[in-house]
């Protein structure tokens, strides 16, 4: 037998373990890439199964699967459908996780971005959402659909200055686009930038002469500057090709009221009246139309008012031609006239929130507090509940003193918004009435995050705090803020003089208090402080006479009468 040399027989001791794990590596790399298989395929059977659960609407055990597929595929598709589904039952914070894993697996793939998009859209998290679209146009700086979301959505979240940037991007890089224009237009009259407005609704008219909706946007800009006969040329031109269009009826209507042509626009009136293809919604809705002229001319409201006369007389049995009486009434402060025209609206519709609130309203400018009472009583009997009617019912409830009653009512409106300034101010001022002031103290602290600038609400506060001599500095500030922006407002300087006194700078509280009085009317109260002003300046015989004058005024001032009788506080 011959002999293994050994040096050869050394390597092959070497060399065998070696051979043994070369054969073992290949076994285990196999063994990895079957797994892989494997685990995709499982990941695919639960992804059709989350796809088909989708399908039926059952997103519940849709996610189950989905979550199922990704312990075997971290798959970015997966994570999309998933977010898909989590969006589905409204729970955004899991979708936008979700999104957000599918947009880092795979940062190429714009659908993905959408989505995400979508989800930050209805989050309302502006700051992200135009991140998103931001990322979009850097992947793909030719996706029109990309550039023009982001325009909308700086106008949606009233960023103008930013809008019009992205808009006029969008014009340099895609050309003219009709849609483009109009909205740049509408953003540039929103500056009063009227004259580039204009000339933009021309360029989109040139592209597409025929589009009505484009030629109305430019005869309510020629409208706007007083341009009438461009505007009267348009409208024109409108109605003789859509002799129904109520709006464009109601703007030409509107042109020949200004141009002061009576005769033009009673021919438009009778149009819209006689014409017995236009039912009486389009006749309601002409009238509206020229009533909400009023606000910008208020010599429509004659001509507003026999348009509805007319429309009664057609339609006696319909409330809606009374109700919008009674509001043209009452901006011509015709208060008698609307009263009863809200009155016979009521009587023939009373399922109607607003002819219960506006009557309501009108007996409240008239002191008659016990007649709104009666009446949103009343209306609790036909109408959902209304933050208006509460709110109206619980400040008269305040005016006449009953004061438990007011805070019931207040809390009701309070329940249904607890961010509605009037209704937290309102509330407040009856908890002070109360000396309830653990609760008045938190909803003025509430109110003021929410409202950090409501002069009202800063004074109110400032006073109910002064009276209880608690955060004096603190209540000075907050009184200077409010004075800041009503430097004229009786109460204001009532309230910061006040404050003053209860620091002891009496010749600092009687200059605001005393010009107080000087505005115009005031309270007992404003009357009163200043009587105690003067007593403490060493002035008795001014106190006595402020106090007298203040008494005639709140006869039922059991403290005023005793500062009288003993003429000292």
């Amino acid at each position: 037998m011959k002999k293994l040399h050994f040096k050869y027989f050394y390597a092959l001791i070497i060399l065998l373990p070696l051979l043994g794990c070369t054969g073992s590596k290949q076994t285990t790399e196999q063994t990895a890439i079957e797994n892989k298989v494997e685990n995709r395929e499982r990941a695919l059977d639960h992804f059709v199964n989350g796809s088909i659960y989708d399908q039926q609407g059952d997103y519940a055990r849709a996610i189950l699967e989905y979550q199922d597929a990704l312990r075997y595929d971290n798959d970015p598709a997966i994570y999309y459908a998933l977010s898909k589904s989590y969006a589905a039952l409204g729970k955004l914070d899991l979708a936008i996780d979700a999104a957000n894993s599918a947009v880092k697996l795979d940062p190429k793939k714009k659908e993905y971005y959408f989505n995400l998009a979508d989800l930050y859209l209805n989050s309302g998290n502006s700051t992200k959402l135009i991140s998103t679209y931001q990322q979009i146009i850097a992947l793909d700086s030719s996706d029109y659909k990309a550039w023009t979301n982001l325009a909308r959505i700086y106008q949606i979240f009233r960023d103008y200055q930013n809008a019009v940037k992205t808009y006029q991007q969008i014009l340099n890089r895609f050309g003219p686009e009709t849609e483009v224009l109009s909205q740049l237009s509408f953003l540039y009259s929103l500056q009063k930038k009227t004259e580039e407005s204009i000339k933009l609704m021309r360029l989109a008219l040139d592209i597409e002469p025929g589009n009505i909706d484009f030629k109305k946007q430019l005869g309510a800009l020629y409208i706007s500057i007083g341009n009438l006969d461009s505007a009267l040329i348009i409208y024109e031109d409108i109605v003789e090709q859509l002799p129904t269009d109520v709006e464009s009826r109601a703007s030409l209507s509107h042109i020949y009221l200004l141009k002061q042509n009576y005769e033009k626009a009673s021919e438009q009136f009778d149009f819209i009246l006689k014409d017995e293809l236009i039912p009486l919604e389009s006749q309601l809705r002409y009238g509206q139309l020229i009533a909400s002229f009023i606000q910008k001319d208020s010599a429509v409201a004659p001509y507003a008012l026999k348009l509805f006369e007319k429309i009664k007389s057609q339609y006696p049995d319909d409330w809606r031609s009374y109700f919008f009486i009674g509001l043209i009434a009452s901006s011509m402060k015709n208060n008698e006239l609307a009263i009863q025209n809200f009155e016979n609206a009521l009587k023939l519709e009373k399922t109607n929130t607003d002819p219960w609130v506006y009557l309501a309203s009108l007996y409240f400018e008239k002191q008659e507090y016990q007649k709104v009472i009666d009446l949103l009583v009343l209306s609790q009997n036909y109408i959902p509940e209304d933050l208006r009617i509460y709110l109206l019912m619980g400040i008269s409830y305040q005016r006449i003193n009953i004061l438990d009653s007011a805070a019931i009512t207040l809390e009701k409106a309070y329940q249904i918004d607890e961010k509605n300034l009037d209704v937290i101010i309102s509330l407040a001022l009856v908890y002070d009435d109360l000396k309830n002031y653990e609760e008045s103290d938190s909803l003025y602290e509430k109110g003021l995050r929410f409202y950090p600038d409501s002069h009202l609400l800063l004074n109110n506060y400032a006073y109910s705090l002064s009276v209880r001599g608690l955060q004096l500095d603190r209540a000075l500030k907050m009184a200077q803020q409010a004075l800041k922006q009503q430097p004229k407002n009786p109460s204001y300087l009532d309230t910061y003089g006040w404050i003053y006194f209860q620091l002891g700078n009496y010749s600092e509280a009687l200059k605001y208090i005393k010009s107080a009085v000087e505005e115009g009317e005031v309270s007992s109260v404003v009357l009163e402080h200043l009587g105690d002003v003067y007593y403490k300046l060493g002035e008795p015989e001014n106190a006595l006479k402020y106090w007298k004058e203040a008494y005639t005024k709140d006869k039922n001032n059991e403290d005023l009468r005793k500062k009288i009788e003993k003429g000292s506080l």
